[in-house]
């Protein structure tokens, strides 16, 4: 089983209790599909920063979830029907991720070629020679 998270918007023609029974219904959809709802956030109407389909306003929520990967094509097919969501975003989500301090920092390599000491330069023509 993976964990996802499942960001959505929300038409602002809705009201507040609609757009709650509306993230209720999705969740449902989640769990029917044998999905385990992880943690959510409840629909909160915000401003968005460009217009989608003439509408200002959207409801924000969210959902972390935990669901096969078989599953998550039926999730995606049942949520891009629904007519009161404007826009989507499904992040899969990496389980036992490293923080970026724990990982072991990379030699870097520069792309100058290093200088050479003269001393080495008349050892290699003394060997040559």
């Amino acid at each position: 089983m993976r964990s996802y998270e499942l960001n959505y918007l929300i038409t602002p023609s809705l009201t507040e209790e609609e757009a709650i029974s509306y993230h209720e219904k999705i969740k449902e959809a989640i769990k029917k599909e044998g999905g385990m709802i992880e943690k959510e956030h409840m629909p909160i109407k915000k401003k968005l920063a460009y217009d989608i389909d003439k509408k200002s306003e959207a409801y924000l929520t969210a959902v972390d979830f935990g669901i096969t990967e078989e599953k998550i094509k039926k999730i995606k097919e049942k949520i891009g029907d629904e007519s009161n969501i404007l826009r989507t975003l499904l992040i899969k989500k990496e389980v036992g991720r490293k923080d970026e301090d724990e990982e072991p920092k990379r030699k870097r390599r520069s792309l100058k070629p290093e200088k050479a000491k003269l001393k080495e330069i008349d050892a290699k023509i003394d060997e040559m020679l």
